[in-house]
């Protein structure tokens, strides 16, 4: 967990929350949005954004999400 907050509900983000904002909004951004903000704002669902997620760790195709260890 960082102390990072939500900009839209002040909810404490995830270092996970953090890089799919950055992926799919701002590579730059400084300022986040959970996923349930996130969703709602790019109308997505969440479970689809916590797919997104986990691939993204398995594929280990982008380096601002961490590869998960087997």
């Amino acid at each position: 967990m960082t102390s990072h907050r939500c900009q839209s509900c002040g909810a404490p983000l995830t270092s996970d929350e953090i890089a799919l904002y950055r992926k799919l909004i701002c590579r730059t951004a400084v300022a986040y949005g959970c996923l349930d903000c996130l969703s709602e704002a790019i109308h997505v669902q969440r479970h689809r954004l916590e797919e997104l997620i986990r691939w993204y760790h398995e594929t280990g195709c982008c380096q601002l999400f961490a590869e998960y260890e087997s």
